[in-house]
């Protein structure tokens, strides 16, 4: 296939914020085009995608593809915080259908292909270089490198969708991105065959039994950096992903200069209680480790002249909780309503831009007063996170309270509620066992 010189948007990354808007924008009938830089599959973190996305995969028509591919379903999690044991289930919200724990490259290619069989055009291997934004009423420049040939292109639209992840393409380009400073956290993961895992039980399990006894994401502070540092451990199909969240003033002195970052992780995952007992006999995948620091981040600035940002590209919150793939699919379908709009009305724009935006941020915001450990924000903004949350169901909003009081940093969404912290709701929803059984 050849790259077209012009179609109506270019969706700039293949990853599910990018495959969701592609897909959402193709069954609208524009002309669509998808560049993505990677070959699919390829791997990626995060695999723990809680149970609200099937909303927008029943939109994309791609959920009976999903169902069928046999990802490992998880009932909710377990959490071990400052030393007190809570769970919670799904099912106790109203959610039928499960969660799962899903291998990103799989994940990530169905979502991809579907992108194709709903009409758009997709072509990886295909770097983008830079963007010429030409105003609201103008045809947008796209720039890009394919990287099978090296050849250079330029194909012209009338709105971009920029969901490259962390590469942030347009954010980059603008100086939109900005470093969360009350934020400053580096990542450290890897994965392990035959590692234990906790079930919905509250029973520890070997890992052969995923099928028979489902089980939960565990979390667990990390004790010696208070409350912020913390660690995941997601048991998949054939491994388990277990990775920490290490704030950067921690780490300046927690790791000697002698000690690779692979062995200081390796070492750490059999330091941290319940963890290491999880990781007992499992076995490391050699050259599975990675790390990335300064992660978390925002844009000052969501949609443009001719631009729209969503997923990553926008913003990244502290994954604590996985909110990160529903949010970058819900900018998917938001903001393919503001271009369905901006392309039918082309004098409404700014209008559709600052809608787009305002949604987008008040639940950014929320999710992130859900998860920083001393969150603080202007109060315009809060105002905004404190409507998206009120305006959900009262189960949402239940189990919104049931995830901010799963770690001890419910004083940000209790605050943001206008609720204090001798007044938290209680809910028989939210489970404190006291052990976890081996």
């Amino acid at each position: 296939m050849i790259i077209p010189q012009s179609c109506d948007v270019v969706v700039i990354g293949g990853g599910p914020a990018g495959s969701m808007s592609a897909t959402f924008l193709s069954q609208k009938g524009y002309h669509v085009v998808l560049l993505e830089k990677l070959k699919h599959p390829r791997p990626h973190i995060g695999e723990n995608l809680i149970p609200h996305f099937w909303k927008y995969t029943d939109l994309a028509q791609v959920s009976e593809q999903i169902a069928n591919e046999g990802f490992v379903q998880k009932a909710g999690g377990t959490v071990m915080w400052q030393g007190v044991i809570r769970q919670m289930a799904f099912k106790d919200f109203g959610y039928s259908r499960p969660a799962f724990h899903v291998e990103r490259d799989r994940f990530d290619h169905i979502l991809l292909e579907n992108s194709k069989t709903q009409g758009a055009e997709v072509f990886e291997q295909v770097a983008v270089l830079n963007v010429d934004l030409r105003g609201e009423t103008e045809q947008q420049i796209v720039t890009y490198r394919n990287l099978n040939d090296k050849s250079i292109g330029n194909i012209s639209c009338r709105f971009i969708v920029d969901a490259s992840g962390q590469n942030a393409v347009i954010g980059k380009q603008l100086g939109l991105r900005v470093v969360d400073q009350g934020f400053r956290y580096m990542s450290l993961w890897g994965y392990f065959n035959n590692a234990k895992y906790v079930a919905e039980d509250g029973q520890v399990y070997p890992h052969q039994h995923l099928f028979q006894l489902r089980p939960n994401t565990f979390m667990t502070s990390i004790p010696e950096t208070g409350d912020a540092g913390w660690s995941w451990h997601i048991p998949l199909r054939e491994n388990t992903s277990v990775g920490l969240i290490l704030p950067l003033e921690f780490m300046k002195t927690a790791k000697s200069e002698s000690e690779s970052w692979e062995s200081y992780y390796l070492r750490k995952c059999y330091e941290i209680p319940i963890l290491n007992q999880l990781l007992e006999n499992a076995e490391f995948c050699p050259g599975s480790f990675a790390k990335i620091q300064d992660y978390s981040y925002r844009s000052t600035q969501l949609a443009g002249s001719g631009f729209f940002l969503i997923g990553d590209a926008g913003s990244f919150i502290d994954p604590i909780f996985s909110i990160g793939m529903i949010m970058g699919m819900y900018g998917a379908y938001i903001s393919t309503w503001a271009i369905d709009r901006s392309l039918k009305k082309p004098n409404s724009v700014k209008e559709n831009q600052v809608l787009f935006s305002s949604q987008l941020q008040g639940r950014l915001e929320t999710s992130r007063s859900l998860a920083l450990p001393n969150y603080q924000l202007g109060e315009v903004v809060s105002q905004k996170a404190k409507i998206t949350a009120q305006f959900e169901p009262s189960l949402e909003q239940e189990l919104m309270n049931v995830v901010a009081q799963i770690t001890t940093r419910s004083d940000n969404f209790l605050s943001l509620m206008n609720k204090s912290t001798d007044k938290k709701i209680n809910s028989d929803k939210l489970k404190v066992l006291e052990k976890i059984s081996f």
